[in-house]
């Protein structure tokens, strides 16, 4: 069972984002079902097979992340999966397809992202892989109620722009007979 596989097929940045999400809110319980139940699922207005299925795919999750080694930092398989596919699309657009539009919202992203890139120095990853940790950062300043400058809200409208169609292509091409980024 994956709740997010539906989210997954329709928006791939937003899967991404998700994800990271809730292993940060796995982490923040210490990988514990019982604290992960009594803080997630337990104050949901759900019924009760509802809720034991969202424990089952918090366990799940939890079991993964353990077995992959990612309890403290790191991603799970699948959905570093997704970013390298979304990578190599991305590439794929700019670079082979010379695809106008997505290039046109990438060139407008591009500033925030090679600025991140730059700042990360060594670390520096892919530019979708920076695009979402932008994006990503961005949620969690929201969250806290951190303020965000004008400029770092702007970058963060190109990049959500250029991420969309992108897992716009996405969508579409993993519709495609025959096609498969596995």
């Amino acid at each position: 069972m994956d709740l997010l596989a539906h989210r997954k097929q329709e928006n791939a940045a937003a899967y991404v984002i998700s994800m990271w999400h809730l292993e940060d809110l796995l982490r923040a319980n210490g990988l514990d079902l019982y604290r992960v139940v009594d803080q997630l699922v337990e104050p949901m207005e759900a019924d009760p097979h509802t809720k034991a299925s969202m424990a089952t795919w918090y366990a799940s999750l939890i079991d993964r992340m353990k077995a992959e080694e990612i309890t403290r930092f790191g991603h799970l398989a699948e959905v570093n999966e997704v970013v390298n596919e979304l990578e190599f699309l991305h590439a794929s657009l700019v670079d082979v397809m010379n695809e106008e539009s997505y290039t046109a919202l990438f060139e407008r992203a591009r500033p925030a992202i090679s600025d991140l890139q730059d700042k990360s120095g060594e670390d520096a990853v892919g530019t979708v892989e920076t695009a979402l940790t932008a994006i990503y950062g961005v949620m969690v300043l929201r969250a806290a109620n951190k303020p965000i400058s004008e400029g770092t809200a702007a970058a963060e409208q190109h990049i959500r722009r250029m991420l969309e169609q992108l897992s716009e292509h996405y969508r579409q091409m993993r519709k495609l007979p025959g096609v498969s980024l596995n």
